[in-house]
């Protein structure tokens, strides 16, 4: 999201901030600093350290993933795949070609055993039955990008619905029954990992399809994900990221001042928890996945309804006129 009201520009180009330090932040700031046009760039970031929802624990006797767990789509296409190969963190069969032409259709691999919770082995034909099923309803989700109208709202209530269906017609008998309905909840909420999101009825069902399904087999990084963003915060200029300095909102669309740069003017200043206030001329937003639409509209000083507006026109662009409106 950026904003790039006013005219008046520092004598040394222009001054840009960057909300957030987690990897989109840290792209966004590997991408200008690497521009001669910005010279002024500052990320400023809620935490103490960088990475936001990627993060990497080695307490455990091994690497834990936190946060991001895999690459998924590995190829070409895939600007994470691309840095993590850049950085060397892949191994031969991850940067394989063969590896990056299979097509998944967005799907995550099987598993090659699984187990009940109270331990028993479940017959691998019966998951992949289940696989086959949920993941054809997956597909048939996408089959109403076009749509003028939908059944139901969300993929989470169109999965049920069609499943409940299918349930009507089985013939086994009531365990196995449940055990079908386990390995297909299982399957719900993988399905919320790779969309981000708590639970598939928050995932509308309309534009589903609007997701690129990138082909390759889904990797992890042997050494951690966090690498990938050490790596990032390593290609930038010392102090190019403010750590500990949560934003409470940004003011738009206005001729702000600093004594720190006399005669010059701002239209954009960015206020944090702590009181202090950074001028800018461009502000670059990132959001983390799952933050609500009345956190993000104080965040950008713009009304509730002005948020739910910009989403539904699908405007990713906040400018000082559309935070007015």
């Amino acid at each position: 999201m950026e904003s790039t009201g006013g005219d008046g520009k520092a004598p040394g180009g222009p001054r840009v901030l960057v909300v957030g330090g987690g990897i989109a932040g840290l792209g966004a700031a590997q991408r200008l600093c690497g521009h001669p046009a910005f010279p002024h760039l500052r990320v400023l970031e809620a935490t103490a350290r960088a990475g936001g929802r990627i993060r990497s624990e080695r307490s455990f006797g091994g690497v834990v993933e936190v946060g991001a767990h895999w690459i998924h789509g590995p190829s070409r296409g895939n600007p994470v795949f691309q840095l993590a190969a850049e950085y060397g963190l892949l191994g031969e069969k991850e940067l394989s070609e063969e590896n990056q032409l299979v097509e998944t259709g967005g799907h995550v691999g099987l598993p090659c055993v699984s187990y009940t919770s109270s331990g028993v082995r479940v017959n691998l034909q019966l998951v992949a039955e289940m696989a086959t099923l949920f993941y054809g309803l997956i597909d048939q989700t996408r089959e109403f990008l076009q749509a003028a109208e939908t059944p139901v709202p969300s993929v989470g209530e169109f999965l049920r619905k069609e499943i409940r269906q299918h349930v009507a017609g089985w013939t086994e008998d009531e365990e196995t029954k449940k055990l079908k309905l386990a390995v297909l909840n299982a399957f719900f909420n993988l399905e919320c990992c790779v969309s981000g999101t708590h639970s598939m009825d928050l995932v509308a069902l309309a534009p589903f399809g609007e997701y690129t399904v990138l082909p390759g087999l889904d990797c992890t990084f042997s050494k951690g994900y966090q690498g990938l963003t050490n790596c990032m915060m390593a290609s930038l200029p010392e102090d190019t990221v403010v750590f500990e300095k949560p934003v409470k909102t940004i003011h738009w669309n206005g001729a702000f001042q600093e004594a720190a740069f006399p005669g010059e003017t701002f239209p954009v200043s960015v206020e944090c928890e702590d009181g202090d206030r950074f001028p800018a001329h461009h502000v670059i937003v990132t959001v983390p996945l799952g933050l609500s639409m009345f956190s993000v509209g104080s965040l950008l000083g713009s009304s509730l309804s002005s948020w739910r507006l910009c989403r539904m026109k699908k405007c990713f662009c906040v400018s000082p006129r559309c935070s007015r409106e």
